[in-house]
Order: C-alpha cells, then sequence, then structure tokens
C-alpha cells in the first residue's frame, strides 16, 4: 500500500517539535501512570513519618500539582487575537443604531447573558447547519445608565469553527479543543465564571487545571480539574448555538460553478476507499461545502486478512466553498480511529465498519483501546499540528493542479488566507 499522505507527516515531522493543536477537534494525550505507594505501617508514629509528598494525584503529588496551578498561565494554551473595538457606536443610542452601521459579512444577534441583554456583534459568520449561521468571535454590548451610547464589554473568541459561541442557561460558551470558559454578567462587567483547560508534556501526558470567578487554579485538585473538563465539554450537547443575522446576507458566498469532487491522486484502491467513505459518510455531518477534502494520515495498516482490512490513522475532514480565488473552510473536524475494509473480487475496496476515538473525558481511554501499541505513534503525528497544515497545502495543491483550477489557496475562518505558491 502506498505511504504518499502519511509520508508528507512524517517527513516534515522529523525537523519539527511537536505541538498541540489548536482548531482540531481531537487531541492525542496519554495517561500518566499512577505511581502505586506502600501503605504505611498502621501506627500513629509511623502514620506522622508518612512525607505529604507520597500522596499522589494521577502521577503527581498534590504539592507538585499546586505548584503547576499556581503557576499556570491560560495562555499556555491559547490566546485570542489582539483585538481593538471595530464595531460602531459614535452617535448610536439604540442597538439597532448599531446595526445599520455594521459592514456587509458581519453578523449580529441578541442574547441574555447574566442579568443582562446583550447585543453580539461578530466579525463573520459561517454556516452551522442549514438555517442556523454561527460565529467563533465577537464583541459584546450592554446598554447602561451611566453611557448614553451602548457599552462595551470585551470581546471572546472561540479556538475554531467546531466550537461556535453557544449559550445555556444566561452563559456563554467560547471553547478550543484544550479550554472551555463559560461567562457571565453581573453588574456591567463580562465575568469568567468558569474556566478549564489542559496541557500536555512532550511524552503526551495530560494536566487539567479549573478555576470559577470565586476560586483560583491551585484552589483545585487535578481530579477535580479532569471532571470538570469533562464535565464542561459534555454539557455542549445540550447549548443553543448563537444564530447570527449576517449584514448583507449569509456568510458563505458559493462560486458561480460547481467544483469537481476530490479524488486521491495516486491509484491506491485502500485510501480511495476511505476517501470516498469520508466524503460520502462523515462530511455531510457538517455544514454542507461545494467540495470535501479528507486529509488521512495513516499510522498502521493490516492487510493479513482480505476480508477484515484494518487502517489506524488519524483522519480529517474538511469542508470549502469557493470565493474570489480562494477555498474558504466552511467546517470539517478531526476523526481519529480504525476503518475495516474488504477487499472485492475486482480488487478495489469497501468500508464495512469504522471505530472512532470518542470525544470528551472518553476520549483518552478509548484512543488507547483502539490503536493499542501504536498508541505513541499516534500521540506523535495528532500532536503535530504544524506538519498536519504542511500536509493539508500539499492536498490542496494537487486537487487544485489535477483540475485546473483558478485558486491561489484557501483559508480558515479568522485566519489568514494559505497560499499555494509560498513555501
Amino acid at each position: 500500500m502506498k505511504r504518499k499522505l502519511v509520508k508528507y507527516v512524517l517527513t516534515a515531522g522529523l525537523a519539527l517539535s511537536l505541538l498541540a493543536g489548536c482548531g482540531s477537534t481531537a487531541e492525542a494525550p496519554a495517561e500518566p501512570e499512577t505511581a502505586e505507594v506502600e501503605p504505611a505501617p498502621e501506627t500513629p508514629e509511623a502514620e506522622a513519618e508518612a512525607p505529604a509528598e507520597e500522596e499522589k494525584q494521577e502521577g503527581m503529588t498534590v504539592e507538585e500539582y499546586k505548584a503547576a496551578a499556581e503557576e499556570f498561565e491560560t495562555t499556555a494554551v491559547y490566546t485570542p487575537e489582539d483585538h481593538e473595538m471595530t464595531t460602531v457606536t459614535e452617535g448610536c443610542y439604540t442597538f439597532t443604531d448599531m446595526v445599520n452601521k455594521m459592514k456587509d459579512g458581519m453578523g449580529y444577534t441578541n442574547v441574555r447573558i447574566g442579568d443582562m441583554d446583550v447585543l453580539v456583534v461578530a466579525s463573520g459568520t459561517y454556516q452551522w447547519e442549514e438555517g442556523t449561521y454561527g460565529a467563533i468571535d465577537a464583541e459584546i454590548f450592554c446598554y447602561s445608565d451611566s453611557s448614553d451610547t451602548p457599552r462595551y464589554l470585551g470581546y471572546v473568541q472561540a479556538g475554531g469553527t467546531a466550537y461556535p459561541l453557544s449559550v445555556k442557561n444566561d452563559l456563554l460558551y467560547i471553547g478550543g479543543n484544550h479550554f472551555m470558559i463559560k461567562y457571565t454578567i453581573k453588574n456591567e462587567e463580562l465575568i469568567p465564571a468558569e474556566e478549564v483547560y489542559v496541557t500536555y508534556d512532550t511524552d503526551g501526558n495530560a494536566t487539567y487545571f479549573y478555576k470559577t470567578e470565586d476560586t483560583g487554579f491551585a484552589d483545585h485538585t487535578l481530579e477535580e480539574a479532569e471532571t470538570k473538563f469533562g464535565d464542561l465539554f459534555g454539557e455542549l450537547d445540550s447549548v443553543d448555538i448563537l444564530n447570527f443575522d449576517t449584514i448583507g446576507g449569509t456568510g458563505d458566498t458559493a462560486s458561480d460553478g460547481a467544483l469537481p469532487r476530490y479524488t486521491y491522486p495516486d491509484d491506491d484502491p485502500i485510501v480511495n476507499a476511505i476517501v470516498d467513505y469520508m466524503i460520502d459518510e462523515i462530511a455531510p455531518n457538517y455544514s454542507e461545502g461545494e467540495v470535501s477534502i479528507p486529509q488521512i494520515s495513516e499510522i498502521a495498516v493490516d492487510e493479513s486478512d482480505p476480508a477484515d482490512t484494518k487502517v489506524w490513522g488519524d483522519f480529517w475532514v474538511f469542508n470549502y466553498n469557493c470565493e474570489d480565488d480562494l477555498l474558504k473552510t466552511v467546517s470539517g473536524g478531526a476523526h481519529p480511529g480504525l476503518f475495516h475494509l474488504a477487499k472485492n473480487s475486482d480488487g478495489s475496496y469497501t468500508v464495512t465498519g469504522f471505530d472512532p476515538v470518542e470525544d470528551g473525558s472518553n476520549y483518552e481511554p478509548s484512543a488507547k483501546k483502539i490503536f493499542g501499541d501504536k498508541y505513541d505513534d499516534f500521540a506523535k503525528i495528532s500532536a503535530d499540528s504544524e506538519s498536519r497544515e504542511f500536509f493539508r497545502k500539499n492536498i490542496i495543491r494537487e486537487y487544485v493542479e489535477e483540475n485546473g483550477l483558478h485558486i491561489s489557496g484557501y483559508q480558515d475562518y479568522g485566519w489568514d488566507p494559505v497560499l499555494l505558491n509560498e513555501e
């Protein structure tokens, strides 16, 4: 079986540091082993002599974790882009006045956060699902007794299009692969009510951090932080996606002609079958684009049983629309796991099943179960976001050249374009 796809990742990855991916929907942390502690003799004297540092928290002592929590900076996980307010408020006495001065492409919606009804203004919108246009960044405004014009409360930015701004119980959810923040408003102040983060060391070991508006990171144990991480991400199953009205029409502009379907450029029947499955079965679960371009990073292949050929890998799907000469990312995400395929009499393959790595707190246990002794290789590949982007650029370049398209690059929402002719 040809290895052209994964070769891009592995070749680039040898020269790069392993980076934790941002904007991806799945990571590959490795669970730290918990050291076993010999029980102390059951005597008061022995108990008194037991050193405090022997008390463990998921592979760290209590004191080690407390020290890490006291030093933890949220910017180690995610830092929103520098931002200056762009919404016009001068001469505006109502939210309607502000909306009337917005530029085409901007989005707005009204929602209650905490104890206030606010106007949420997005720099742009994208189709989350049919009839719903989401956003990943926004400026927030309220009416204030201390000002004639609406007051600017602050700016929020999520980690990517997989995490549209959402609300539940008058709380605003801002998320990314490695963090989740719930905002409230009190006394005309935008306040993080709860925050949870996860970091990974170079071996993929996870450390979780949690705080509230009334507590700090060091006020919670590692076990509490890990539990809260799962809880907050679990709440996303029941949140309401903020649905924005877009100035000048919907946020995604389709091209005049349909883009050709993506096909894998080499004659590899196994990869071809996986690509077709991802386009036909996985991509439709996201907001529709004009073309779906999967990204396959194989980790291992077992062809010993033609009736059940197995392919382990880090699989991604991206849906794009074409606007001017750029492919604009509409939606997409990671689907690491194990594909099962059956070989047909003509030499082609059919996907018979897919075992995906689960989301949230089940991510790490399910990844270890699926990948087994291949887990370390999976962790390295899935954490190497720089190689993944290098790989992605080459896939798109091949697609453009193969089909003779006048496309200069691609662009994720909220990021600068990536030009195909630039190294």
